[in-house]
């Protein structure tokens, strides 16, 4: 397993002491004047490219974004019914604006991806005061470059993580956290006519002296641009900070932006086939505080388990989470925050709520022929009747990090397949080796023999035996066709993840095959639990995740172990705040799981995945939220182990 040495934790600390920082500023590598050249004749996103169905999440970080500087540009945002404390996109109010944000790529001190957007989001009204810096600047041949402006709050916890000290980095709390205001903004100026960056007294994060705003022991050339921009930024109704030149803050203080995040579609509408409701708090049965009718659009707050935070016609609430997906309607106020679904972005895995196992190998195919550079497939055995279990390496198998991913063990839960798939393709095609030298092995069907049963609703001769069994037990009164469409087990009737060594002699449910939770005739006795473990020991993996369906929470917890335990925890905590699922330390299962397995006997960091709100099988109605909520991960679990 590997762990962060002693010399880093040192180096990190170094940098944290290096200097005083902003209320919400951290220490960065150094991006001098000289590295940066601006392209004039770049063209930025426009807001047609965001109504057409392509994220700006999408696009990886490598140059800054500009306009041409012979290009028209509105001096102010133009007349608009938006409140002032709405948060959006600069770039479509300031079109002529550069951007290059530092945290959206691997060029500041922690070498991590911090946060999963390339554009500058601020408060209408602080955007408003920056259109007149611009217009001011521009008629000086100078230009504004955004190094950083609103932060969310797990980009701001994931900076407090790694240096926890409050007198140098805010605490996402109790700090004053500006940037996480959506009225704080990193900015530098360049020169329109060359695109390149003015000399300043130092890099972006450099935390010496150099960077504070006496301007004693730097260039004449370098102080006059620093107070240059800081006469214009002040006349405009910003609030320099002493130890950070290229920090300003808005004079107007906005609220602390509890739960957006660039990276998400805000703008949602219900998907129903009459109305949903809103309720007053994330329960069943909590009183309909409105109806929110099909097609209706309302704005995403945030996730918790089953349910979605939105507010809707000004009245805040929940709504369950199974019934919404993003809106590809223009919604005033929002305009290039939300007007995509993530999925458009997906051309070979397709949407459905049956995704079979030909359907995997041909997209697997595929994805490895268009994706050579990231995709490597190999095998990890076969199932019981001889199905391939492929596994899909995404990255360099020769990474500092290795994370073991599994998803359908259980039949029913095939969504999960899907789900895997579609984040293989996301992520390949957005490139996941930008955020961390980390490699993913994904089995997305541990299960294709049972997936087969539950998919088609039939079942063999051995198989009819089971059911007629489950009858007399009493264990189910489903017809045979419901019967086999709720199948869990494998074509043996043993319940995959009841077969693995840790817990196994407790697990006593049921003492004969049957469509789930009989554990076999002995630990390791079905074929796709000995290839499961078989794979999982030829890699030192340093983290597992199992996928399962359903209930929108997070297992992290097995037995006492330590480290293990806390370290699961941990990383349940992080994904958590990117899914918004529930975290639960226990599923009422004495063991014999993968993850159990993993956790107990090789001390693995190792969590499980339930998505979903509804009863498997999930229907296709989920798969926009499932998406939304999951797409993160990956990264996020590369913070986990770049940072712990």
């Amino acid at each position: 397993m590997k762990r962060f040495t002693v010399l880093v934790i040192l180096m990190v600390s170094l940098l944290c002491i290096a200097g005083c920082f902003s209320d919400d500023n951290l220490p960065a590598t150094t991006i001098t004047p000289d590295s940066i050249t601006i392209d004039p004749k770049a063209t930025p996103y426009s807001t047609d490219t965001l109504a057409s169905g392509t994220p700006t999440v999408n696009t990886p970080v490598a140059t800054p974004e500009n306009t041409p500087t012979n290009t028209p540009r509105p001096t102010t945002p133009p007349e608009t019914n938006i409140d002032d404390s709405v948060l959006v996109r600069v770039t479509d109010y300031i079109p002529g604006i550069s951007q290059k944000m530092m945290y959206a790529t691997t060029e500041n001190f922690t070498g991590i991806r911090v946060y999963d957007f390339t554009d500058a989001y601020l408060r209408y009204g602080t955007v408003k005061k920056l259109a007149f810096v611009v217009e001011e600047l521009e008629a000086q041949g100078l230009g504004l470059l955004i190094w950083d402006a609103f932060r969310p709050l797990e980009a701001q916890q994931l900076l407090w993580d790694i240096c926890p000290d409050p007198t140098y980095v805010s605490n996402p709390k109790t700090g004053n956290r500006t940037h996480c205001r959506g009225s704080a903004v990193d900015v530098t100026l360049i020169d329109l006519s060359t695109g390149r960056a003015l000399a300043m007294p130092s890099g972006f994060d450099d935390f010496t002296e150099k960077a504070n705003r006496e301007y004693s022991d730097v260039s004449a050339e370098a102080a006059a641009n620093a107070i240059l921009l800081e006469n214009v930024m002040v006349k405009h109704g910003f609030k320099p900070y002493a130890n950070e030149w290229w920090h300003y803050a808005d004079s107007v203080e906005y609220s602390v932006e509890e739960t957006y995040n660039p990276a998400m579609p805000i703008v949602w509408e219900a998907n129903c086939q009459d109305y949903i409701n809103l309720r007053r708090n994330a329960l069943v049965d909590s009183k309909s505080i409105a109806k929110i009718y099909k097609g209706s659009t309302f704005t995403l707050l945030g996730w918790t388990g089953k349910f979605a935070k939105v507010e809707y016609n000004g009245k805040i609430g929940y709504v369950m989470g199974s019934y919404i997906k993003p809106s590809l309607k223009t919604t005033n106020g929002y305009k290039g925050i939300s007007e995509y679904s993530l999925l458009d972005s997906l051309a070979e895995v397709e949407i459905t709520d049956s995704y079979s196992y030909s359907e995997m190998l041909s997209d697997i195919a595929t994805l490895a022929g268009k994706y050579p550079d990231l995709i490597t497939v190999e095998s990890i055995g076969s199932s019981e009747q001889g199905r391939d279990l492929p596994v899909v390496i995404l990255g360099n198998k020769n990474a500092e990090y290795h994370v073991f991913i599994q998803g359908a063990i259980h039949a029913r839960e095939h969504m999960t397949s899907w789900l895997l798939m579609a984040m293989i393709e996301y992520w390949s095609e957005n490139n996941i080796q930008q955020y961390g030298d980390v490699c993913f092995h994904i089995v997305p069907m541990s299960n294709p023999d049972g997936v087969v049963i539950s998919q088609t609703k039939t079942l063999n001769e051995q198989q009819k035996a089971i059911y007629q069994n489950d009858k007399k037990a009493g264990y189910t009164n489903a017809t045979q066709s419901n019967y086999a469409s709720s199948w869990k087990a494998n074509a043996m009737g043993v319940d995959i993840n009841r077969n693995f060594s840790s817990g196994w002699d407790k697990i006593t449910e049921r003492n004969a095959p049957s469509a789930e939770l009989y554990r076999g005739a002995a630990p390791f006795s079905t074929a796709e639990a000995r290839a499961l473990r078989d794979y999982t020991l030829k890699y030192d993996f340093d983290v597992t995740i199992s996928y399962h369906a359903t209930g929108s929470i997070l297992y992290y917890q097995y037995g006492k172990k330590e480290p293990v335990n806390s370290l699961s925890k941990s990383l349940a905590q992080t994904v958590k705040n990117v899914s918004g699922y529930t975290l639960t330390t226990s599923n009422g299962v004495d063991g014999a799981g993968y993850k159990d397995w993993a956790m107990e006997e090789l001390g693995i960091p190792s969590i499980t995945i339930e998505i979903g709100c509804e009863v498997a099988v999930l229907e296709e109605r989920e798969v926009h939220s499932i998406f939304s909520r999951n797409y993160r991960v990956l990264p996020a679990v590369i913070r986990w182990l770049m940072t712990k």
